[in-house]
């Protein structure tokens, strides 16, 4: 297993929905092997996150 390659990467991602910022140059690097959990409050902007990765915005 190569743990040094990169199977996920989001670099500088910003998403706003109007004036509200949800995500403020979110960066995330994944490397092969790796298990990432994503916390936060309530409104933090996790789900938004994983929708931009997934393609939905």
């Amino acid at each position: 297993m190569d743990a040094s390659k990169v199977v996920i990467q989001m670099k500088d991602i910003v998403k706003k929905f109007g004036d509200f910022t949800a995500n403020d140059h979110i960066n995330l690097t994944v490397h092969k092997g790796e298990v990432h959990a994503i916390l936060g409050e309530n409104g933090a902007g996790k789900s938004t996150m994983m929708n931009v990765l997934c393609g939905l915005y």
